[in-house]
């Protein structure tokens, strides 16, 4: 384990999800909004892209928008898995009014 500003860091190699460039865990970055995989992580190359992408997205007013974008479908998904979820335990039946 690696410490940085005193939270310890993992080791674990993984692969730049832009350019498939081997990092350590911890050096990976953030690719929103780039990649929509809030999991994903890119190296210090492709984060130039990342920064880039930025930059002319704020610029334009984009940014806050693909944000938002983003954030509702995360959460249209996770209500989606939620309802079937109670619909597999037979806590939610469509199609029957009492």
């Amino acid at each position: 384990m690696n410490t940085k500003g005193g939270i310890k860091m993992n080791d674990k190699i993984i692969g730049c999800k832009i350019c498939d460039k081997e990092m350590k865990e911890y050096e990976g970055n953030n690719p929103q909004p780039l990649l929509e995989n809030f999991d994903d992580r890119v190296c210090i190359d492709c984060n130039d892209f990342v920064t880039a992408s930025r930059i002319l997205l704020k610029e334009q007013h984009i940014c806050d928008a693909i944000v938002n974008v983003m954030q509702l479908a995360f959460s249209l998904k996770r209500s989606r898995e939620v309802f079937l979820t109670l619909q597999k335990e037979g806590k939610i039946v469509l199609g029957v009014e009492e």
